[in-house]
C-alpha cells in the first residue's frame, strides 16, 4: 500500500473520530497515526476538543439558550419600545393637531364690546330693525350666538377663535348689514312657553352690550337701498 501523506491524513481525522469512513480509510488512519507523532498529536487535541464531558455540554445549552433568552427580551424590548414611542408621538400629534383647531377654529371667545360699531339703525317698512355692523379691528368674526333672558332682553353676541383671522373680515360677520325680526323672534319665544316679548335688542356679550333697540324708541326709517339689500326678489 502506497504511504499516504500527513495532509491527507489530517483531512481524514475528523471522519475517522466520527466512524463515518470506510475500513480500508480507518485502517490506514491507524496505520498512520501509530507511527506517526504528529498526525497522532492531531487525532489526540480532536479528542481534547470534541469529547466534552456531559456536564460541560448541558452547561453550555444553558448558557446558549439563556443567550437566547435574552436576545427573545431584547427583541421583545425593542418591540414595546417601539410600540410605546409610536403611540406616544401619534398622542402628541393628536393633541397638537386638536389644540391648533381649538386655537384657530373653535369659536369660544367674545368679541369686546370697544372693537364693535353699530351704526345706521332703523326701521324697516315690515318693522324689522336694520343696522350695520363693523369690527373695527380687523378681524373676522365667525359666529353669531343668540341668547335672551327672563326680563325680555334678546342678545347678539359675536364671537371668535382665540387666534384671530383676518381674512374676509371686509366681507364677513365683521362688517355687514343685518337685522332683527322683533315679530318672528317673539313668536318663537310665544311657542316655547315663554310669555315675555322682547323688550330690547343687545349687540355683544350681555356682560357689556351696546344697546340697538329699546321699546318705546322711535327709529328712523330704513333708506330704498337697504330695504332692497333685504327684500332682494321680493
Amino acid at each position: 500500500m502506497n504511504k499516504i501523506s500527513c495532509d491527507v491524513i489530517k483531512d481524514l481525522l475528523p471522519l475517522y473520530y466520527d466512524n463515518v469512513c470506510s475500513v480500508a480509510t480507518k485502517e490506514a488512519v491507524e496505520a498512520h497515526t501509530a507511527s506517526c507523532a504528529d498526525c497522532k498529536l492531531t487525532l489526540d487535541k480532536l479528542k481534547v476538543s470534541i469529547d466534552l464531558p456531559l456536564g460541560t455540554i448541558e452547561k453550555n445549552k444553558l448558557e446558549g439558550n439563556g443567550l437566547k433568552s435574552v436576545m427573545a427580551i431584547w427583541n421583545r424590548s425593542k418591540i414595546t419600545a417601539f410600540t410605546k414611542g409610536l403611540v406616544l408621538a401619534t398622542s402628541v400629534c393628536a393633541v397638537i393637531y386638536l389644540g391648533y383647531l381649538g386655537l384657530t377654529q373653535w369659536n369660544i371667545t367674545d368679541v369686546p364690546k370697544d372693537v364693535i360699531e353699530i351704526t345706521n339703525v332703523s326701521r324697516m317698512k315690515d318693522g324689522k330693525i336694520a343696522y350695520h355692523v363693523k369690527m373695527t379691528d380687523g378681524y373676522n368674526v365667525n359666529r353669531i350666538n343668540f341668547k335672551s333672558d327672563s326680563d325680555g332682553n334678546f342678545f347678539m353676541i359675536p364671537v371668535r377663535p382665540i387666534i384671530k383671522s383676518k381674512k374676509f373680515a371686509d366681507i364677513g360677520l365683521a362688517n355687514m348689514y343685518d337685522y332683527v325680526d322683533l315679530k318672528r323672534l317673539n313668536a318663537i319665544k310665544k311657542d316655547n312657553g315663554k310669555e315675555v316679548e322682547i323688550q330690547a335688542v343687545y349687540y355683544g356679550s350681555p356682560k357689556n352690550p351696546i344697546l340697538i333697540w329699546k321699546k318705546g324708541m322711535e327709529l328712523p326709517a330704513t333708506n330704498d337701498a337697504i330695504e332692497a339689500q333685504f327684500h332682494f326678489g321680493d
